[in-house]
């Protein structure tokens, strides 16, 4: 996980957008996570303005600028922060406000980073690669090791000028302002304070700070000479005065890339200034997207001859003497993996042989190869495939189709093209013609409910049909409830049968109670007839 750019995995919905426009691919798809991994990472931001959903964005570190607020700092800004800034001037004045005691340019820095390219360029004999777009600095020291002896052992401008500002202003906290988030990383541990200028601009509408109220402050001497070019494309070229036959500018990581891949053929003298940004540091991932680079580039022209009639000492009269000497630290970040792992992971994936090796790119990688190293390495998942995903879907949902209880009919242009084997086995001794007429006929019924005589049985099924889509054929489902229908026919059998019974019980029992009847009235009769008699007697007596 990188503590630089961080991931919003609630906004992320998978789309490998990021991934697709990621130069060095350092960004892990797994378990419904997307993460960077920051020790693959070059800080290119590159993810950051690609993503539709706003699912990744840079860390903040507004709060630090508040700690700091109210005593003394120094602050360095980098020359494309006039470029940036509608009133930069007055932005100066907003720092002075809150306790910023020097604002210095950065181009100081540039201009002494400038006189040692010029000196250790003078003394080289084949490329010199500059050094000081830090995304080009971990890009060749990480993903082009062998490279790194082209590398300009020179530390950025921004860090050339934090020595000037300790040297020459005493131990103060130390701000810097810049376009670049690699600069976070770059500058950790030497600017107490890196900010960006769009989190600076956060900052004023966080605290609902008016830049437009506070009085325009111009930089603090010592003022630079040609450093105020570099943000813009050939301007370490410019400000190293190179004649126009000994440089070469290249701009955005994917040309860089492919610079680097025909590199082993090159190897006249030559002074090489890469930006990983195109438009150079004016297009800076931190930078305003509401303005074209070319109106980037006039006000640099603009404000650089306001700036050049500040009165003043440049920084060629100070006698001081800096270590700018940089450490070139090759650090290889690709992990090799065998001929045989690799084709393990593909063969997983449904790639059996070339041929089905598509080289696609939907799953944000070049090739199925480097996919496949990827899932080695922990980074990808095998459903990132979008053709390993969709066969693996129809796979189910084939296995679904044939293997259901009912019979499934599909014709097209008056022929069966598919009967799954619960149809195989009900119609084996049918022929297609045979199945095609029942078909219809289940189509044409307009019934839920239908009766079909096969082979001499009656036969019931429910129906349902219709048809697919985009005229890919006509689909009849079967159910057999011939079963259900035989249970029904039971159990009216059944209900007869019992309804016979009883009535013939009834009849019985109406004639036996009529014979009872019959039995006991003539008892009754005879009873009271000898009543009678017997009270006749009572009263002859």
């Amino acid at each position: 996980m990188s503590e630089y750019i961080l991931s919003n995995n609630a906004n992320c919905q998978y789309c490998y957008k990021c991934l697709r426009n990621c130069q060095v691919k350092s960004i892990s798809f797994s378990s419904g996570k997307s993460q960077i991994i920051e020790d693959e990472c070059i800080l290119c931001g590159e993810c950051i303005d690609i993503c539709p959903q706003g699912a990744k964005n840079y860390r903040r570190d507004l709060k630090k600028l508040k700690e700091i607020s109210g005593n003394s700092f120094l602050v360095s800004i980098a020359p494309s922060f006039f470029a940036h800034f509608d009133s930069p001037f007055k932005v100066i004045g907003f720092l002075k406000s809150i306790g910023a005691a020097v604002v210095s340019e950065t181009a100081i820095g540039a201009d002494l980073v400038s006189e040692q390219y010029e000196k250790r360029f003078k003394r080289s004999k084949g490329p010199f690669i500059t050094s000081a777009c830090p995304v080009v600095v971990d890009y060749v020291e990480m993903y082009y090791p062998e490279l790194s002896l082209y590398l300009a052992p020179i530390v950025s401008p921004a860090v050339a000028h934090h020595k000037f500002l300790k040297r020459h202003f005493g131990e103060f906290p130390t701000a810097f302002l810049g376009p670049c988030i690699a600069k976070k990383r770059e500058l950790e541990g030497v600017f107490d304070l890196v900010l960006t200028f769009e989190e600076l601009e956060e900052f004023f509408k966080a605290e609902k700070v008016d830049v437009e109220k506070f009085p325009e402050r111009f930089p603090d001497p010592p003022f630079p000479e040609e450093g105020r070019f570099y943000p813009m494309n050939n301007g370490i070229n410019h400000s190293v005065n190179k004649e126009f036959g000994q440089c070469l500018s290249i701009e955005g990581i994917r040309n860089i890339s492919w610079f680097f891949e025909n590199f082993t053929s090159f190897d006249e003298k030559l002074f090489i200034e890469l930006s990983a940004c195109y438009g150079s540091c004016l297009e800076g991932p931190a930078t305003r997207k509401d303005l074209s680079v070319l109106e980037k580039r006039r006000r640099i022209f603009q404000y650089k001859k306001v700036l050049d009639e500040l009165e003043g000492k440049r920084i060629s009269s100070y006698p001081y003497e800096f270590d700018l000497k940089r450490e070139i630290k090759p650090r290889p970040v690709k992990i090799q993996y065998s001929e045989a792992e690799i084709q393990e992971v593909l063969l997983s994936i449904g790639k059996s042989d070339s041929s089905k090796e598509l080289n696609c790119g939907a799953c944000g990688y070049n090739t199925c190869r480097e996919k496949a190293a990827a899932v080695l390495q922990g980074k990808a998942e095998k459903e990132m495939c979008i053709t390993y995903l969709i066969d693996k879907v129809s796979s189910v949902s084939n296995l679904v189709v044939e293997e259901t209880p009912n019979i499934i009919l599909i014709h097209k242009n008056d022929q069966i093209v598919y009967r799954n084997r619960v149809a195989r086995n009900y119609f084996k001794n049918f022929s297609d013609d045979n199945l095609l007429e029942i078909a219809k006929r289940c189509e044409n019924s307009g019934e839920n409910i239908i009766d079909l005589s096969l082979e001499g049985k009656n036969q019931r099924f429910f129906v349902k049909a219709f048809e697919l889509p985009e005229d890919s054929g006509n689909v009849v489902i079967l159910v057999d409830m011939t079963k259900e229908k035989e249970q029904e026919e039971r159990i009216k059998m059944l209900k007869k049968e019992s309804l016979e019974k009883i009535e013939d019980v009834l009849s019985r029992q109406m004639v036996l109670a009529q014979e009872i009847a019959g039995l006991l009235g003539e008892s009754i009769a005879e009873a009271k007839s000898r009543f009678m008699d017997f009270r006749k007697f009572m009263e002859d007596k």
